[in-house]
């Protein structure tokens, strides 16, 4: 039986990933309406242009043939550029100018003349799906001395993807990187008020840059219902995204108003887009041009509020202006390039279709905004999302565009896209992470040594100073205190300060605006934090039990050279004996060469044998980039017998080397414990284990059996997927203590 509340986290887990794969399918579906609509109308062959290939006096304002291909060039219409002078058919005839091929006919001086413009665009739509009769003259060529050169065109049923110039593409590319990023932002925080903003306004951007790049891309004609509703889509568009982003700075990063008024940027623009459509302004200057002019004089204002009423908090002033700045320049670039000089009566400064790249710079920065200042409180986890519905996706469409073009049967086509999305998807996947995030993992070998440095430098201020440095190297602060107090490590103002425990004596460390405050601190940062200090605290450890032992075995030897080796010594200097002199060097050599093998005293204690040991066996897995759980119990006044002190430092030696020689753990654990009149020994680790049937065993395995069931004991290994544990028990003398 299922239990109680794991579907529900299921469900939550996964309901991010499910909206945002909804959310851009419907996308993906909306383009490619647009792509029919584009694509479904008859086609010439013709590249025209507005704008004439070489200035010349009197020849402004005609219709440009630029190149000619498919059904043109079939007819013989020469690829040289020439004006076009007219298209004729069995619905009559229509002299073209340069004013047939406007991209926006809002551009247009009042709502009659857009009315007659699309009336004139029906009725050259009209004539292109029969053969047409086209005329042109060569540049300079006087109308009235030679008539215009005929050509007769057949046109295709359709116009074919290869001839859609790349600012179609540009369009349908920016609509749908502004609603993705802005339905990614609104799937992972979908009861806040500021990501539905900022979804509404991609959302906007999608419904204004879609039909624009149909209309805007346009051979020559569309007829007048279509060409109509797609200009006042774009126009609904427009306003939709100025209702997004205005809400969005009124709540976003502090709330200026209360929520009643958060309708009032909808309810003003939505009004005047009713006007418009009703042709209730004086024009479309006023009606559409003027309407967008005013959003984007409020964004700017609010953004100004919002910078003032951030101040003194360095969070949300990093957000602000990282958002803030992307939104002013690349909507404010796209309205001074393109809206504000028709609204003055003056060409745009720029294609629209080149133009509206600009919205990729307010995308594009929310994305890295969400990866440096963790905007709308979201992290690295929200990029695997996108990357995941980006990737499946990618899988889709190239599998269709497969069947379209290439290859007819689904299952070689589904194949052949998986193989590309792997090959291709998933290491630019991994590429984009890296520079979005700007996220290096500090080499673990590297990490140890600076690890170590602190740990072999003598306590007192070099340590702490190496301390300190070791942390600002990993996370370049702009600020480091040090905060004798902290214990744990933690992240602190949301992301703008993050606290260091200390570890071993030294102080732990605040640490202020990571990466030299272009971003914030992350939960990877506290990991990183914690793994660090866990090293550190090991390594002073092993360090301080080396010493122990070392000057131990130090104070050992000088009481043993004290107490025998000079005793022996004298007494030979002043025998007259020349046999007892010879007897009295010989014993002595012999009891230097057992207080240095310490066979004079064969039995060592517990706490001594331990601490040489763990200093011995830190050495090797630290420098193996591997961390090591220690755990000691029972018995630190028992001496134990040289054979199985031997036997115990054997067992755990050769079970370490062989899990860091061969399994590649990540963690070491070591388990000794002294009871009543037996020593238990357990080392695992949690790499990848082995067949213990079928693989070959080494020698370093049956020696470890052989030296445990010699002294009465009892040796198991088992291994498998989750690691591998070796574990061995053999008795020892009781009683015996210091």
């Amino acid at each position: 039986m299922p239990t109680p509340g794991r579907p529900a986290a299921l469900s939550r887990r996964l309901a991010p990933s499910l909206a945002l794969f909804a959310a851009v399918a419907l996308s993906v579906l909306f383009a490619g309406v647009m792509l029919g609509l584009a694509t479904s109308r008859p086609w010439l062959g013709l590249s025209l242009s507005p704008v004439p290939p070489v200035a010349k006096a009197g020849e402004d304002g005609a219709l440009w043939l630029t190149a000619a291909e498919g059904p043109a060039a079939r007819a013989g219409v020469p690829s040289t550029a020439a004006r076009v002078l007219s298209i004729a058919g069995a619905g009559g005839a229509v002299a073209l100018t340069g004013a047939d091929l406007i991209e926006e006919p809002d551009a247009l001086p009042s709502y009659a003349a857009m009315t007659e413009y699309f009336a004139r665009q029906d009725r050259i739509a009209a004539l292109m799906h029969e053969p047409v009769e086209l005329g042109l003259a060569e540049p300079g060529e006087d109308e009235a001395a030679a008539p215009p050169t005929p050509y007769r065109i057949t046109p295709e049923a359709r116009r074919p993807l290869t001839s859609l110039p790349v600012a179609f593409w540009m369009q349908i590319g920016v609509g749908l990187a502004g609603f993705w990023i802005g339905v990614w932002i609104w799937a992972l925080r979908r009861g806040d008020w500021a990501a539905r903003f900022l979804a509404l306004a991609g959302a906007g951007l999608m419904i204004a840059a879609f039909p624009a790049a149909v209309y805007s891309t346009r051979e020559l004609a569309l007829p007048d219902p279509l060409f109509g509703t797609l200009s006042s889509l774009n126009a609904t568009g427009s306003l939709t995204f100025g209702v997004g982003m205005i809400g969005l700075f009124l709540i976003y990063p502090r709330r200026l108003v209360r929520d009643r008024f958060l309708l009032l940027p909808a309810l003003v623009l939505g009004l005047w887009r009713l006007a418009d459509a009703l042709e209730w302004a004086q024009g479309p200057a006023l009606g559409r041009h003027l309407a967008i002019l005013t959003a984007m004089l409020v964004i700017v204002a609010l953004v100004g509020l919002q910078f003032r009423a951030t101040k003194g908090d360095p969070r949300d002033r990093a957000a602000l202006t990282w958002l803030g700045l992307a939104v002013i320049v690349g909507a404010g670039t796209f309205v001074a390039t393109v809206i504000l000089p028709v609204a003055f009566g003056v060409d745009a400064l720029l294609s629209q279709g080149q133009a509206f790249l600009f919205f990729l710079l307010i995308y594009g920065g929310v994305a890295l905004g969400v990866a440096r200042y963790r905007l709308f409180q979201l992290d690295d986890w929200a990029f695997r999302i996108l990357f995941y519905v980006v990737g499946v996706l990618l899988l889709l469409v190239l599998d269709a565009l497969l069947i379209v073009t290439v290859i007819d049967e689904r299952a070689p086509a589904f194949a052949l896209s998986l193989l590309v999305v792997g090959l291709v998807w998933l290491p630019l996947r991994d590429m984009l992470a890296r520079l979005v995030l700007r996220r290096t993992d500090p080499v673990q070998g590297a990490l140890f040594r600076q690890v170590m440095d602190v740990a072999l430098t003598p306590p007192g201020r070099d340590q702490r100073a190496r301390w300190g440095a070791l942390l600002e190297g990993l996370f370049h602060p702009l600020t480091l205190t040090p905060q004798e107090e902290a214990a744990q490590s933690a992240i602190t103002d949301e992301g703008v300060g993050l606290v260091v425990g200390g570890a071993g004596g030294l102080p732990g460390y605040r640490l202020e605006y990571a990466g030299q405050g272009r971003k914030l601190f992350a939960p990877a940062d506290v990991a990183l934090a914690d793994e660090l200090r866990a090293m550190l605290t090991n390594a002073l450890e092993s360090r301080a039990a080396y010493e122990k032992g070392v000057a131990e075995e130090r104070l050992r030897i000088a009481r043993d050279i004290h107490d025998n080796i000079g005793v022996q010594l004298m007494g030979a200097l002043h025998s007259h004996e020349a046999r007892r002199k010879d007897q009295l060097i010989r014993e002595t050599l012999t009891d230097l060469r057992d207080i240095v093998n310490n066979a004079s005293n064969p039995d060592l204690s517990f706490e001594e044998l331990l601490a040489d040991l763990r200093a011995q066996i830190s050495e090797h897995v630290f420098a193996a980039g591997v961390r090591m759980d220690w755990r000691a119990e029972g018995g630190d006044a028992v001496i134990l017998p040289l054979a199985r002190a031997h036997t115990l430092r054997s067992v755990v030696r050769e079970a370490v080397q062989n899990a860091l020689k061969h399994a590649e753990p990540g963690l070491v654990r070591i388990v000794i414990r002294l009871g009543a009149d037996m020593i238990e020994v357990r080392v695992e680790d949690d790499g990848k284990g082995f067949d213990v049937a079928t693989e070959h065993r080494g020698n370093g395995l049956e020696n470890m059996r052989a030296r445990v069931t010699s002294l009465g004991g009892h040796f198991s290994l088992v291994s498998g997927a989750a690691g591998t544990r070796i574990e061995a028990q053999f008795p020892y003398e009781a009683g015996r203590v210091r």
